[in-house]
């Protein structure tokens, strides 16, 4: 029986692995799992394999590896809650949704990654297939119809630094032979990625210096010299040597562009000085927000900006967190991350290497090696979107999986003599992938769950002449729902000013200026508006007119107020700055509502 139990689960790692390889191949090919419609789709499949293994499992000697929950579990779990927490306070509701998706998809790939930790010829092949394919991103970036993003190494990514922070984790986990590693490595400076390139040779060179430093004592220097035969292997693989040198070679000459970068390390380019912008204005963000989370927190970056600019992501996983999963989230990843650093350095310090096996010695390497990967993945994404790309967060949750460690395999058979929890344990986790695979075949089935702001939009536009106030209801909760529609929220505030709702309206065309601070053709609409909104009112809301009339009065200043906060840096970043100015119509309009107001009548009560 007991023979019989662990041929099943052998068979069971096996089929893993070669799932795992397949999912983050998927992964990888869908554009590096960036865009929402990629997530559904390959997380409905993780979720509904992660179900059918479950629901099929037979094994009883996994059962402890795998139903037990650690740290890790709630951590994962906790970042999920927290994501469908900040649903209270969307910034675009349909983000939250998304991002506790994208961690229960993580925290998946997490349990997977468990199940093999105590199969080191898995883990073996696990590592093996995801070194064949970063040959296979490498090959296709090389290839010339694959567009090359500022004359950089792209590939399946389409963005030259996560294809830098891929292939740089992989090379610190490589165990190919080197012509292999000379492939990628030159693939890597391919990139042109400055963090890439320095981090990876960072990470790489602590990681050699201190395998060096515990394995160099077990046989002595003088031997390990002897046996090695260094000189003989010197000359043996010298056209390795100078194969190497030639891709250097052919870098700076066929790619120029991405060597440029590489060699760019001045700390005042203007890469650097927006990843800083970003960063300080999340921060702002998330010091607005009272560091709790939100749905799409980042997306209200133009509310906080001392300059347009436009991007997707805030470039910093660290940002990302604050924003989204707030304080709790930081805090929590903080301390998990301290607790596994601490632990790895606990056991690299006390283990005995002179006293190990030849295996035990490879199993500890391969483990450190792991941990290297994981620790330049996390540098390399606090300056860089690299978890907005999905196959980063799998193949890092993936490998945290793998260094799970059951500290007693006997516990195991311990475990499944209490069945009732075993049963309890396995509902658990079969619940949550079932909720998970409902929500995502949901969403597959009826795509309109998505796009019910749209709905509400269109609604709000057909009954808007027969129950104005019902398109007001239907604009706002729209808007609730995500307040990034600047378009929305001018149709709605045209439409509060002509139904007279003058206060809600001029609250409303505010809220426009404070989406887009630095659109002259929103200042342009905004004081057009405002002004028909006086003119239409002139007679009926004396008093509020001339309130009317005052903002349009004020548009110039402000706009002239706003271009006078940019520093130095602020105008060097933003070339535009100089056309940032009042147009003739917005000078002329402010002119007609200074006299309009001298020639307005006030009721006989306030003269």
């Amino acid at each position: 029986m007991i023979g019989a139990s662990l041929q099943q689960d052998i068979r069971a790692r096996s089929n893993t692995v070669r799932f795992l390889a397949l999912f983050l191949g998927l992964s990888l090919i869908a554009h590096g799992l960036y865009y929402p419609q990629e997530w559904i789709v390959l997380g409905f499949i993780l979720s509904l394999y992660n179900l059918f293994k479950r629901i099929n499992r037979r094994g009883k000697y996994i059962a402890e590896q795998y139903l037990s929950l650690s740290p890790t579990d709630a951590m994962l779990l906790g970042l999920v809650f927290l994501s469908l927490l900040g649903l209270l306070h969307p910034v675009k509701f349909l983000e939250g949704i998304f991002e506790g998706l994208h961690w229960v998809v993580l925290w998946l790939c997490y349990r997977l990654g468990m199940e093999i930790a105590l199969d080191d010829t898995a883990k073996k092949h696990l590592l093996n297939y995801i070194e064949w394919l970063a040959v296979g991103v490498a090959f296709i970036g090389w290839l010339p119809w694959v567009s090359k993003v500022g004359g950089r190494l792209s590939s399946v990514f389409g963005y030259p630094n996560a294809t830098a922070a891929f292939l740089g984790a992989v090379l610190l986990i490589s165990q190919r032979k080197k012509p292999v590693v000379l492939f990628l490595f030159i693939s890597l400076l391919g990139t042109g990625s400055r963090a890439g390139v320095g981090l990876f040779l960072l990470v790489f060179g602590l990681q050699q210096v201190l395998i060096r430093l515990k394995t160099s004592s077990r046989n002595g220097l003088i031997h390990n010299f002897k046996e090695q035969r260094i000189v003989h292997r010197y000359f043996k693989e010298l056209w390795i040597v100078v194969l190497g040198v030639a891709g250097l070679f052919f870098v700076p000459l066929y790619y120029k562009s991405a060597w440029e970068n590489l060699i760019a390390w001045g700390f005042t380019s203007s890469s650097w000085q927006e990843r800083i912008v970003y960063f300080k204005d999340g921060i702002v963000l998330a010091w607005n927000s009272g560091g709790l989370p939100q749905a799409g927190g980042w997306w209200a970056f133009p509310t906080v900006q001392h300059f347009p600019y436009w991007t997707a992501d805030p470039h910093s996983s660290f940002i990302h967190v604050l924003l989204n999963q707030g304080v709790w989230g930081i805090i929590g990843i903080g301390i998990w991350g301290i607790f596994s650093l601490a632990a790895l350095g606990k056991t690299w310090a006390k283990t005995n290497f002179n006293t190990l096996s030849e295996k035990e010695l490879e199993k500890l390497k391969v483990k450190f090696k792991i941990f290297t990967v994981l620790i330049f993945l996390v540098m390399h994404s606090l300056l860089d979107a690299d978890f907005s790309f999905g196959a980063l967060g799998v193949l890092f949750w993936l490998l945290v999986g793998t260094l799970y460690n059951s500290k007693n395999r006997v516990s195991a058979q311990r475990l499944t003599r209490h069945k009732s929890v075993v049963f309890l344990k396995t509902i658990g986790i079969i619940g949550l992938s079932l909720s998970f695979c409902l929500v995502l075949g949901g969403i597959l089935l009826d795509s309109k769950l998505v796009e019910r702001n749209q709905i509400w939009n269109l609604q709000a536009v057909r009954c808007k002449r027969l129950d104005p106030n019902t398109s007001i209801e239907l604009w706002t909760t729209s808007l609730k729902w995500d307040q990034t529609q600047v378009k929305i929220r001018q149709e709605l505030a045209e439409h509060l000013l002509k139904q007279g709702e003058l206060d809600f309206g001029l609250d409303t065309i505010n809220n426009v200026i404070y989406w887009q601070p630095f659109e002259i053709k929103a200042y342009e609409w905004a004081q057009s508006a405002v002004w028909a909104a006086a003119e239409l009112n002139r007679d009926t809301q004396p008093e509020m007119s001339i309130t009317l009339y005052h903002w349009v009065e004020n548009v110039p200043l402000t706009i002239e107020r706003r271009a006078a906060r940019l520093n130095s840096l602020d105008r060097k970043l933003w070339p535009g700055h100089k056309d940032f100015l009042p147009t003739e119509h917005i000078k002329l309009l402010a002119d007609n509502a200074r006299q309009r107001q001298l020639t307005q009548l006030l009721p006989k009560h306030k003269l």
